[in-house]
């Protein structure tokens, strides 16, 4: 008797049309997600340092400020030349008016300045603020601290190791 064997095809070796398609797709969204993570991290990049810029511009606005001897109060503003051209800077200096500092003969102004730029359509803003006296106001131990050197002054005389003690 002769046996029959059944007759099967022999599946050959590769992929199929559909694989490949699937695996394509695949290959594709990966692709376009990292695509969208380089672009996002460089937008990003370049917001930290266009805002790191902005801060360093305010920071030397607000000293400049500072240091000028005729600071009047009232609005002004400007831009930062050709060197930044993106960027501008708006600053108000009002007077803080408080009955004990009056007392005292102490005048407190309030600066603030605010330096704006544009980045694809949105107006980006970084505002500093400090507070100027007419006259030097110390901290607690500063305070203490030249209260100390002033009374040591009194011993420029004495032999070095000298220890003067209150007389009784």
């Amino acid at each position: 008797m002769r046996s029959h064997r059944l007759l099967v095809p022999h599946r050959q070796a590769g992929f199929t049309l559909v694989e490949l398609v699937v695996a394509f797709l695949i290959l594709t969204i990966g692709m376009v997600a990292i695509l969208e993570l380089v672009s996002q991290s460089a937008l990003n990049a370049r917001y930290a340092k266009d805002r790191t810029i902005a801060t360093t511009l305010a920071q030397q606005k607000l000293e400049e400020l500072l240091s000028q001897t005729d600071l009047t109060t009232g609005e002004m503003e400007g831009d930062f030349g050709d060197a930044y051209p993106q960027f501008r800077w708006r600053a108000q200096v009002t007077d803080v008016s408080d009955s004990l500092l009056a007392e005292m003969g102490v005048s407190l102004r309030q600066i603030v300045v605010v330096v704006e730029w544009s980045d694809r359509r949105r107006v980006h803003s970084v505002q500093l603020e400090t507070m100027q006296a007419s006259v030097p106001l110390l901290h607690p131990q500063e305070a203490t601290m030249q209260q100390a050197g002033s009374d040591l002054s009194g011993m420029q005389g004495m032999p070095q190791g000298t220890i003067p003690f209150p007389s009784q």
